[in-house]
């Protein structure tokens, strides 16, 4: 560079006006930002009311009971699907509703069978049967069945709830899936 000092002081320059150019587009203005706008609220349109999740009779008869249930499924189901609900739902409500959400649809879930050995990896499949229901004003119920299983459980920890948790969360996808385009009658999950 000894050959061209012109040159180099030319390109130095150039470097530190782009720098502070870029310096100067990072900081932006000095207007005060925009408000942010508010939080959207529950409303009839974009709610789900979810009734507490019940424990059902099995198809061979058997009452269920939280006495069954080591790993918590209805609140396993509730959370899984709050999580992965599509529009146009963006709140899964608990009773009582808001005001402002009155007339929201009610969805109710029932434990129709529940297989959850301890013993995790090693105890066997885990399974867990639905039914539920969805109830709009002015339309008949829509209702479903659904069922998840696993047998092999690949990642940490390998406990008898995680895998139960795995379950319950496809089954939660499968929910909010369905509440886009309640079928009466669908059956959901694997069957």
């Amino acid at each position: 560079m000894t050959e061209h000092p012109f040159a180099a002081r030319v390109v130095a320059r150039l470097l530190a006006l782009a720098g502070a150019a870029s310096l100067l587009a990072a900081c932006g203005t000095r207007q005060p930002a925009a408000p942010e706008p508010p939080p959207p609220e529950a409303t009839a349109r974009n709610s789900v009311l979810m009734a507490p999740v019940a424990y059902g009779t099995t198809a061979k008869g058997v009452t269920l009971s939280k006495a069954d249930d080591s790993c918590d499924v209805p609140a396993s189901l509730r959370q899984a699907v709050q999580d992965q609900l599509l529009e146009p739902y963006e709140f899964l409500l608990a009773p009582p509703l808001p005001a402002n959400a009155q007339g929201a649809p009610v969805l109710k879930l029932e434990i129709t069978d529940l297989l959850a050995n301890a013993g995790g990896l090693y105890g066997g499949p885990k399974i867990v049967q639905l039914r539920g229901t969805l109830e709009r004003d002015g339309a008949a119920p829509a209702k479903f069945t659904a069922q998840r299983q696993m047998f092999i459980y690949f990642g940490m920890p390998r406990s008898t709830c995680s895998m139960v948790g795995v379950v319950t969360y496809k089954l939660g996808e499968d929910i909010a899936q369905w509440l886009q385009k309640p079928v009466d009658g669908a059956v959901l999950g694997e069957r």
